[in-house]
Formats: C-alpha cells, structure tokens, sequence
C-alpha cells in the first residue's frame, strides 16, 4: 500500500508542474454529463407536480420546513453532486500527461508542398526567377513556422514525393535546394496527379496543401481542368485544404540553360498565369490563393492559415508513453459524492455516514491500486494476445506483429518489440521496448524488457544507448550473467568505432568505390611485347625467356660502389638487408664471391 500512496503523490507533483494541459483518451466520456441533467429535470418536475396538491392556503405552512433547513445547504448539496459528474467523467476520459523528463509536444498539423516543376516555373518575371523564388519562399516558411512537420512533392507530367512528412526542416531545404535543377521542358504539367497522391498520403491526414504554382493556363485547359477539380474534391473529402501561391505576375518568356525556351518553328515560348483557376481549386477545398508579393508577406499569410489549422489527434503510440491521472480526479469525485451524501442524510444517520466514510476510502483505493488503468475487453485482450503470441511461436512474425499492435499493456509492447526485432525491425523494436519497459509494473518484466531493448540498440548501432540498458538491468540484477556479457560487448564496439577500422580490414569508402579503376596505360605495350617473345616475330633480335641463356651478366665497378653504399646505410640489422640483396637475382654468385674475396680479377 505505501507503494501505492508514493505513486498517487507522484501523481499529484505530476499534475502541479505540468507545463501543458491533460490529454484526453476518451473525451466522448463527457457524454455522460447529459445523464446527471436529465435526472435533475426530472426531480424537479416531480417536485413541482407534488407541490401542486397542496392547498394554496397551506403552501406556507408545508414548505416552512423546507426554509429551515436551509438555502444555502440545498445549494451546497447541489454543487457537490454537479462536481461528483464532472470529476466521474473526468476520471473515464482518462487524462494523460507527459512522463518526468519528456516534453509533452502539441501536435501539430503536418504540411506537404506541391511545387511545379514544368517549365513554366522558369519564367524570370520575379526575382530571381519563378522556381527560384518558390525556393525562398519555403525557406522563409520554415523559418516563420518551425518545427511543424513538413514534406515536399514535385510535379510536372508525373508528380513524385521527394521529401516524405518529417519534422526535421533542414530536410526541406536540402531538397527545396535541388528544385532548379529539375526544371524540366514540359510546358503543361498535370497539377491533378500531385493533388490526387496527396489526398491519399495517410501522413497528411489533419493537414494541408501548400501549392506553390505558376498558374500557366495549359495546366487547367479542356479536360484536364476537369481532372484538377475532381483532384481538389478528394482533398476536400479527406478535409485537406489547399493553400495555393502562384509564383508568375505576368505573361514571361521560358528558359532552358539560360537560353529562351523555342518550339520547333524557333518561335520564344511563354507561360500565361491564369489566377483565377488557382482561386477557385484552393476555394473549393476551403483554403486559400494569393499572388506572390514581398516574400515576407507570403511566408506570413501562409503561416497564419497554418496556425488556424486544428491540431491533429494525439497518435496512440504517444499517449503509451504519457502517464495517466485518472485516479486523482477519481479521488475528488468520491470526496465530493461523500460530502453530498452528508448534507443530504444529516449527521444523525450513522449507518449512512458510514456508507459515505466506505466509499470515499475503498474505491479510489481500489482504483488507485489499479494504477488507474482503462477499462478494456479483457477477454478480447486476452484473445488478441493469444493468437498474437501463438504467431510468434510458429514464425509467422508478420501476424503477429499485427495482433500485438492491436493489443494494450505491457504483454502487447513487449511482444510487439520482440516480434520486430525478429523481423530485423531494430527502430520499431526500440519503440516498442522502450513502452514495455514504462508500462512495466514489477523488476523481472522491467529486467526483461530492458534486457531486449539493449540487444536492438546494439543491432541498430546505438552502442552507448545498449550500454545504459544493459546498466539498468544490472541495477536491477547485478548477477545477471547475459546482460554483463552483452554490456561489455556494446563497449568493445564502442572502443572498435572510436579507434577506427583495423588494417587489415578494409574500410568503407562510399562513394569511392562507385568510381572506375584507374586505366593502365602500360598494358597494351606489355601485351605486345609478351605476343612478340612468344611468336618471335618483330624486326629486331629476340631474347630468349631462359636465364641460363645469352651473355653471363658482369659485375662491374660501378655497381659494386651502389651495392657498398648501400650496405653502409643499414644499421643495426644488416645481416637482413643483405640476404635481401643477395636474393636478386642473376647476380647473387657475382656478389658473394666479391664480397667473400674468392674472386681473382
């Protein structure tokens, strides 16, 4: 029980420096709220018709007890009632907060620019030109806006995501950056693609369109305007809006390597914006359109759109990782409920005092002991874990990845991360570990869990972090023989990375390995010569390939000079060197005869 009152004061230092509000995990728990109201309509027309046989003559003598009782009690009573609902309610929506250490982080609405990549996006009618200054302009955007996730898509005939929903700006501008370079010569690009893949991006989901666009007139011309409404229409059912900037200001001419853009008869081709297209697919979808200005404005009116974005639902991976609170608002309402039932029987009632005093003390301590966790099936959790645990066993890892995710509780996290660290999913298994280890009531699961959390921090290459799980776990279990062992191997690999690959071993070389080995220029001459010496053929003599062939080699004065003054260099270990020289051939003999004095001339 003292472990169960740490936690609940625990919960309450939580809540008291909490830097942002609860999250709820059922806020259609307020419904209930309707029940409380309804009861209390029905009372008081149930009042009012008893109060109707009175005699009117009577009336003051039959409510004069009513009077004595008091205003201010019937009143008080009341208030305790309405605050036992709301703190009930609370307590089933189950608020959340983040855990000591974390940020709590308000999600916000991710956003995906759709930039034209035609050639229309080369006019120079703003500086430095139309795809140049799409460039700034999300530049500015995420200065204005950060830490928003953000993704990028390009289109011209086909449309491609370059940059999927991530929440690391320097991202967007490294591949905002390559956006020039892939200007292409189409002159009509196809808008309803791109808007069509993101209405089907399952990341964008609460988001928005960015649409950064030249407006060019053959993009919405004939059916293909057609196509580009229905685009806009499946954005609008997903709730997507589109906020579109049309980057051209005038009619521009077109350019390619810096050179106008001409069509087979050499006449300068040049793109028409037509703005009024562009309005009306961002207002079909419920956004906005606005012609390039200053960029400052632009990167501001899209900012202030952005911010009017509802947030997005916290994901359920997140509210794993945040702490419930439940409990505490449990507590309030049983002391409110107590304190009702008081004023409502009076201090005479023993009987029904005591009931008050059962119930302000056993169900929150039932519940707290609980630590506040929500109501579930647990016939359909404990199925769910069956059938998930069962897949593992028979090596169907992607069921069962599967069947744990749809599951709750540390059992699920736990499954779900070793499942992914079978499948070599060391990212998802880190995840998953990581709410086991959170979610963990007692030391041995916790022990478990961190035991394989250190095991995929190895395989992910996150050694220092392997070598603190591994160090909880022997906080836990000094004599745990496995984590001791894979502890010190996490270490070794840190010791290996530090110091660098080993000589022996080659290193990585990255790009170098992509290039073409050096040409050896010296090939072609050496083939020619060995096909003479094996053919005879040439115009002058041929030597022959035996040693013992030919004239005997002469050792002459000056070679024996170069052989001494090499001999006078080496120190300390000559008898080495001198093999060594003595082994080149084909005059070894030559020279140990001179050097053993056994030659006569």
């Amino acid at each position: 029980m003292g472990g169960h009152v740490d936690s609940l004061i625990e919960l309450w230092g939580l809540l008291a420096n909490a830097e942002s509000w609860p999250v709820l995990v059922r806020p259609e728990a307020f419904a209930l709220l309707v029940l409380p109201v309804g009861l209390a309509l029905w009372q008081r027309r149930r009042q009012a018709r008893l109060d109707r046989y009175a005699d009117p003559s009577l009336r003051p003598w039959a409510f004069a007890e009513g009077r004595s009782a008091g205003v201010r009690a019937g009143w008080l009573a009341r208030g305790l009632w309405l605050l036992f609902w709301l703190f009930a309610t609370l307590a089933l929506a189950d608020p959340r907060l983040p855990q000591p250490g974390e940020t709590g982080g308000e999600a916000r609405a991710p956003v995906l620019f759709v930039v034209d990549g035609s050639a229309a996006m080369t006019g120079r009618d703003v500086e430095p030109d139309r795809i140049g200054r799409a460039v700034l302009l999300m530049e500015l955007l995420a200065e204005a806006d950060p830490g928003r996730p953000v993704g990028l898509m390009r289109y011209a005939d086909t449309a491609g995501v370059l940059l999927p929903v991530s929440p690391d700006p320097d991202l967007l501008g490294f591949y905002a950056d390559e956006l020039p370079g892939l200007t292409g010569t189409r002159l009509a690009a196809r808008p309803d693609r791109a808007l069509a893949l993101a209405a089907r991006m399952q990341a964008l989901a609460g988001g928005a369109v960015v649409w950064i666009t030249s407006g060019d007139a053959r993009q919405f011309a004939g059916e293909q305007g057609s196509r580009v409404l229905t685009a806009a229409e499946r954005l609008d059912e997903q709730g997507i809006p589109v906020l579109a900037v049309t980057m051209a200001r005038e009619t521009a001419r077109l350019y390619r390597d810096g050179q106008p853009l001409r069509d087979d008869d050499h006449n300068v081709l040049t793109s028409t914006p037509q703005f009024e297209r562009v309005a009306e697919i961002a207002g079909l979808t419920g956004g906005m359109a606005r012609r390039t200005g200053i960029l400052r404005e632009d990167a501001d009116a899209l900012a202030g759109a952005l911010a009017a974005l509802p947030a997005p639902p916290v994901p359920e991976s997140a509210l794993e990782r945040q702490q419930s609170v439940a409990v505490l608002a449990l507590w309030v309402a049983m002391v409110a409920l107590a304190l009702h039932l008081w004023f409502e029987w009076g201090p005479s009632v023993r009987r029904k005092n005591g009931l008050a005093v059962a119930l302000i003390l056993i169900t929150p301590l039932l519940f707290t002991a609980a630590h506040a966790e929500p109501v579930v099936d647990a016939d359909t959790q404990d199925t769910l874990l069956k059938e998930a645990w069962a897949a593992f066993e028979a090596g169907e890892f992607a069921r069962a990845q599967s069947g744990f995710d749809r599951a709750s509780g540390y059992d699920a996290r736990l499954g779900s991360g070793l499942t992914a660290y079978r499948r070599a999913d060391y990212p998802h298994a880190i995840e998953r570990l990581q709410a086991a280890v959170w979610l963990a009531e007692a030391a041995e699961p916790r022990m478990l869990a961190l035991f394989n959390l250190g095991n995929a921090l190895v395989l992910a290459g996150r050694y220092r972090a392997a070598v603190s799980a591994f160090d909880a776990v022997l906080l836990l279990d000094p004599e745990h023989d496995p984590a001791e062992r894979n502890r010190q191997l996490a270490a070794s690999l840190i010791e290996a990375a530090r110091e660098g690959p080993a000589e022996d071993q080659p290193g990585f070389r990255g790009f170098d390995s992509m290039q073409p080995d050096p040409l050896d220029e010296t090939r072609g001459a050496r083939m020619s010569e060995e096909f003479l010496e094996s053919q005879g053929g040439g115009s002058g003599p041929v030597a022959s390939g035996s040693a013992d062939s030919g004239e005997a080699f002469r050792l002459n004065e000056g070679l024996l000079q170069g052989a001494r003054k090499k001999l006078e260099r080496i120190e300390d270990r000559p008898q080495p060197a001198i093999e060594g020289l003595l082994r080149q051939q084909p005059y070894k003999a030559v020279v140990e005869q001179r050097l053993s004095g056994e030659d006569g001339s």
